[in-house]
């Protein structure tokens, strides 16, 4: 029969053998498991850098394409009245925006905010110049109420946002 004095020592070598390898074996399981994290954070930064971009710049054309001067250019048609100008510029923008709506899940909201507040100003911006004008009249009336008017009230807030954005890039994709 063994002795409790032999069993001890078995239990001891055994006890000091295992330790040091069970905090090896800890230990590499710990390193291994932060390398595929890093491994996996490393592979979403490489797919979502380019889709934020790309959502920096969709909202970049948004806000030149909401722009008066490029609304004005773009829904004026030779042989419209002021209400259909009205209409086609508010459906513009209306469209813009249902098209590029997701994006903002990608910026900041001050960001977005700043945006929507460019886009209400203009929307605001067609609806007092259309107040000025009869309904009936020819839409390069409505035109040219709303160019002169976007100089000083609506490019303020477009350029704003603008800005924002090229901020935002440079903070986050640039420093």
């Amino acid at each position: 029969m063994i002795a409790l004095n032999e069993i001890l020592k078995i239990v001891g070598l055994v006890v000091l053998i295992s330790t040091p390898l069970l905090l090896l074996l800890r230990w590499f399981l710990k390193h291994n498991l932060k390398l595929k994290e890093l491994e996996l954070a490393n592979n979403t930064y490489k797919t979502l850098i380019p889709t934020r971009l790309q959502a920096y710049e969709r909202l970049t054309i948004l806000l030149e394409r909401i722009n008066p001067e490029a609304l004005v250019l773009r829904e004026n048609k030779q042989g419209i009245n002021c209400l259909q100008l009205q209409k086609n510029m508010l459906q513009s923008i209306r469209n813009e925006f249902e098209h590029n709506f997701a994006m903002q899940v990608y910026l900041p909201t001050a960001s977005w905010d700043a945006i929507l507040r460019g886009r209400d100003e203009v929307i605001k911006l067609i609806n007092s110049a259309s107040a000025e004008v009869r309904p009936d009249a020819p839409g390069l009336q409505l035109a040219r109420i709303i160019l002169e008017k976007s100089i000083n009230e609506t490019k303020f807030y477009i350029d704003k946002a603008r800005e924002t954005l090229k901020k935002d890039i440079q903070l986050y994709y640039f420093d």
